[in-house]
């Protein structure tokens, strides 16, 4: 059962209207059910979170296709990681991809700017025990893609 007043309360909410409302490792990813309190929750939007992670191989794949796209087009991710952390990296924009690991997975009720829309993160790392950077892929509730981010 979740609780919509006070979430898991482990102080990971950003702020009183902002909270996590499950956290469960799946397939080895960590993945966290935020929620915008404002915004009510319905049985359908946890259906489509839980549709995505059961055909998370397929999203997956979307995913990696964009990024593909997104390192050809900008390479200076790949570029820092070959300058800063390992120099024997994939030369290959695609096997540079393969090689991403998928640390985590957010879904956000209500969208992580509190703007209402429903969407799900997907953080990609090349080299999580020596970086903290990653490509977070957006999806809409309709597993399409609205932006890849470099965060830290």
């Amino acid at each position: 059962e979740l609780d919509l007043v006070n979430g898991l309360d482990d102080g990971l909410g950003f702020s009183d209207d902002v909270i996590v409302l499950w956290e469960e490792e799946v397939n080895g990813i960590n993945t966290t059910l935020w929620y915008v309190k404002s915004i009510k929750i319905t049985t359908e939007i946890l259906d489509v979170f839980s549709n995505f992670l059961t055909n998370f191989d397929n999203n997956d794949e979307i995913a990696r296709k964009a990024l593909e796209a997104y390192l050809l087009e900008d390479s200076e991710y790949i570029d820092f990681h070959r300058e800063e952390i390992e120099p024997d990296l994939p030369e290959d924009v695609k096997e540079f991809v393969q090689c991403m690991k998928v640390t985590d997975i957010g879904f956000w009720v209500g969208g992580e700017d509190v703007d209402g829309e429903d969407i799900i993160i997907v953080d990609y790392m090349i080299s999580p025990e020596e970086s903290d950077e990653i490509l977070a892929v957006k999806f809409n509730s309709n597993f399409e893609i609205m932006d890849i981010a470099w965060e830290s």
